[in-house]
This record gives structure tokens, sequence and C-alpha cells, in this order.
């Protein structure tokens, strides 16, 4: 009733919503009913998820939270809310639970589940900060401001992926070139027009098991910034071109995988709230309020200004 209230007044007007719904499950007690069958749950989930999607502005994400009894149900019915003009954009797994939760099965649960969906392609998720680990990384200045040096073959890229880029760089010394040469659009590869000079050596984006993969950036981007690349002694000890890695001033990209202790919904959560109450059943299950706030990050691309909507508010975690 109170999303249909809020149709008229907020219809495409919300920027991000972030929900904890009911998991399913006979191990909590809340204030409603929360041993639905699988059905009259999917039906529960997928009535308000409806209604809250129709309230995102073209720009909106949403994210909702569940566990394993029910993940399957919920992606597609996410799916088929999002699916026409938005997308399923990820899902991460969240470990709230670090000392895990026994089951039947014999397996110990220390997982959750966060399913982010945006209601067009136009959506962005946003970044989260860097860890102080993460910004050493970054320990050498130059006029523009720090970087890190990092390997110039792309880690996950094969050559089949661009043959374009593939190409031989010669190096000599502390020099580095591209040679004269030509692509051959039938082979799909460089064919040299010139031969190494001197005490010129030959390389390939070959890594270290002999695998063809490919350099990060095209010829002529490689060719504008010799100036950022130089040539160094790899793990291995072969010589090898290093180009300089610059951090985004935004943050980082959040992986699909979040288990900083602060996300332990016991120790952030329950704990937290027992100082507030005194008592340890004031609320079932509350979430880790630094899990939640990370979330809201990503969900709000760090506008301040946004609208949140969370309507199943549990313990107020969001607010």
């Amino acid at each position: 009733q109170a999303l249909e209230l809020l149709q008229e007044k907020y219809a495409k007007a919300v920027d991000s919503i972030y929900l904890d719904p009911p998991y399913n499950t006979d191990a909590s007690e809340i204030l409603y009913k929360n041993n639905y069958k699988s059905s009259a749950w999917c039906s529960l989930l997928y009535d308000r998820e409806l209604l809250g999607r129709q309230l995102l502005k073209i720009t909106g994400l949403s994210c909702t939270t569940i566990d394993d009894a029910q993940f399957h149900e919920l992606y597609y019915i996410l799916k088929s809310i999002y699916d026409i003009e938005g997308s399923i954009l990820g899902t991460i797994a969240i470990k709230n639970n670090p000392s895990g939760r026994s089951t039947a099965s014999g397996f110990s649960i220390a997982h959750e589940y966060g399913l982010f969906c945006s209601a067009t392609h136009s959506a962005r998720i946003g970044r989260l900060e860097r860890t102080e680990e993460q910004n050493n990384r970054y320990g050498e200045r130059d006029e523009k401001g720090a970087f890190e040096w990092v390997n110039f073959r792309k880690h996950g890229g094969m050559k089949s992926d661009a043959p374009s880029m593939y190409y031989p760089i010669f190096i000599s010394g502390d020099t580095l070139r591209i040679p004269d040469m030509e692509f051959n659009e039938i082979s799909k590869e460089w064919l040299l027009k010139e031969e190494p000079r001197g005490n010129e050596v030959v390389i390939y984006p070959i890594d270290e098991h002999g695998l063809d993969r490919r350099w990060k950036w095209g010829i002529d981007r490689f060719k504008n910034e010799l100036n950022n690349c130089k040539v160094s002694n790899d793990k291995s000890g072969k010589k090898a071109v290093y180009i300089k890695a610059r951090m985004n001033e935004d943050g980082v990209l959040p992986m699909t995988w979040w288990d900083q202790k602060e996300y332990s919904a016991t120790a952030y959560g329950t704990n937290l709230l027992k100082t507030f109450f005194k008592s340890l059943d004031s609320f079932s299950y509350p979430k880790a309020l630094n899990a939640v706030k990370d979330m809201l990050k990503v969900l709000s691309n760090k506008n301040s200004n946004n609208i949140v909507l969370d309507y199943f508010g549990g313990s107020g975690t969001t607010a």
C-alpha cells in the first residue's frame, strides 16, 4: 500500500533502492510471517520489486540481498522486471558471517548475496574508497601525480582477442621503439619490414607459460606515450616493458567478493544494536552498518543528494 501511494509523487524520482527482504527461512522470527512457500514468496517479492522499479530514475540502481535458499528465484524475478530497458549488473558475495553458520547439508554458511540492477543501460555504479594498502601501491610520483609501474602485457588478454595488439617491440638497453612493419589483414599479424639493429632484441607479449597474450595499448597510443614507458626486468629476470598506471581519483570499482571484517553482521550489526538496546534480541539478523554504507556508496555514485528507498526497513540500518 505504501509503495502504491508513493507512485504519484515519486514515480521515476528515486535514485537508489536498497532492500533486505525476508529470506524465506524458519531461522528468523520477525513481525510478519517468514516461512512462505516458494511460490508465495516469489509473488510477495515480484509485486514489491515491480512497484519499486517504477519509482527509479532512468539512472537509478537497486540492490537486493538474499541467501542461497531463494537466490535463483530472486534472480529470475529481477531479470523479468529489469531486463527490458535495464539489466542485472552483477552479483556480489558478502562475507557477513565469518565464523559460519551450520546447516543440514554440512556446509558452514559464511556469506550472502547482493544483486545489483540498473533501471536503464545509462546507469553506472559508484566506486569505493581505496584501502591504505591499495593507496600505497602508487608510491612513485611525477609532474602528473602518483603512479605505479605495471607490466605492459595485458594479464587477461590473448592474441586471438585482438591480433593487432600483438606486435613486436625492439629493445636496446633502456631504449625501446616500434619497428617499421605492416599489418596483414589475411593472416591477422604484423609483418616486419626491417631487422633489429645492432644489439636490439625483439619482445612480444608472451607470458611465463609461453602463451601469446597482447599488449594493453595499440601501436599508435604506444608511440604517443613512450615517455610513460620503461624497460625493466620482470619476475623471471627477462626484459619487459612497463608503463605508468595512475589511480582513478574516484576510487576503485567494487569487487564481487566483499570480505572486510567490518562486514560481519554479528560484530558490526547485532553487537552494535546491543550497545543501543542492551539486548541481543531487539532485532533479528541486522545488517553490518559498514556493509550497508558501502552498498549505498555503490548505489549512489557518491551523490549525497540522492533519494534512497528501503521498504524492508528491518532494524533501520539504511537510515
